[in-house]
């Protein structure tokens, strides 16, 4: 079994004695009599198994298994007091807090945040992913930017990017048996999708007149990445982003069987998009303001920014 771990108190007390040479000045350091240092030592002695010391008739000195432990002790305490250093410096400084879709954070965000960061030294900015829509209050969040079609009950929100999708499926997949020439032929095919997707496919099937249970038919994968994997290996028809889709198509490894019609022109309304939603009051906050600013300076010139 493990020996139990002696206490804080007691171990801080054995450095000082330690360091001090002795038990009165050791006392006077922590404002104790120099009987009440004694018998702490002597506790943690006999709780360790082993003496710290070695008493002298000119004093106390330091035995071989005290220095050993005195190594460790003052480590400990070091480490200790870093850490305490660095979270209150952490809790004094101002936060600004944000939330990405997975895409965009890998994709825009990370990769120019240190720019950010580099201006604004004095904030400590905290960044978390999340598929679906994160909860503004319970994150503390300051700013989100997430896919989907703006939705969302918040006042301050805008389009940043557009994300038209094209339907694409393996080459492999289509057969005499179950053909995908015109738009009702889906209903022999499984439909690919994220979770977030499932709705657009929906959207998509209603406008080109398809009546099928679309929870019967679709394979939600839980990201974007699953989703092309997927369509790549013909287990399904997808919805993937124009350009990914376009680039694919043109190697060879995707088709695009009901022609090279992006979502978008069968019905605006279903293209959906990477959205950045303010907490409420936020347009009232400097930092917030200065970090949208400087979010747009950049995604201006982005392919997908949105000319809305």
């Amino acid at each position: 079994m493990k020996p139990r771990i002696p206490s804080l108190k007691n171990l801080q007390t054995f450095a000082v004695v330690a360091n001090e040479g002795g038990f009165k000045k050791a006392a006077e350091r922590l404002h104790l009599t120099p009987q009440a240092v004694s018998l702490q030592i002597k506790n943690l002695e006999q709780q360790l198994g082993f003496d710290l010391f070695e008493r002298l008739p000119a004093g106390i000195v330091l035995s071989s298994a005290g220095e050993q432990l005195l190594a460790w002790v003052e480590r400990g305490i070091g480490l200790i007091e870093r850490g305490v250093h660095e979270v209150a410096q952490r809790h004094r400084r101002p936060q600004l807090r944000l939330s990405a879709s997975p895409w965009f954070a890998v994709h825009c965000l990370l990769p120019r945040l240190p720019e950010f960061e580099t201006m604004h030294p004095e904030l400590d900015v905290v960044v978390s992913t999340s598929v679906r829509f994160p909860d503004f209050r319970q994150q503390r969040l300051d700013v989100a930017v997430q896919w989907g079609f703006g939705q969302w009950l918040f006042g301050d929100k805008q389009l940043l990017l557009t994300d038209d999708k094209l339907l694409v499926c393996a080459p492999g997949l289509i057969s005499a048996q179950r053909p995908l020439g015109q738009p009702e032929d889906l209903i022999r095919h499984r439909l690919l999708c994220t979770e977030l997707s499932v709705e657009l496919w929906r959207q998509l099937l209603n406008t080109l007149g398809v009546d099928v249970l679309v929870e019967r038919q679709v394979l939600p994968l839980d990201s974007h990445a699953g989703l092309v994997e997927a369509a790549l290996k013909g287990l399904g028809v997808a919805l993937i982003s124009v350009d990914e889709a376009r680039q694919l198509c043109a190697q060879g490894q995707l088709v695009a069987p009901l022609g090279d019609q992006p979502i978008s022109r069968l019905n605006p309304a279903l293209m959906p998009g990477y959205w950045r939603v303010l907490r409420d009051g936020a347009e009232a906050d400097a930092t917030v303001q200065q970090f949208c600013d400087w979010m747009d300076s950049w995604l201006r010139s982005h392919p997908r920014a949105s000319r809305a």
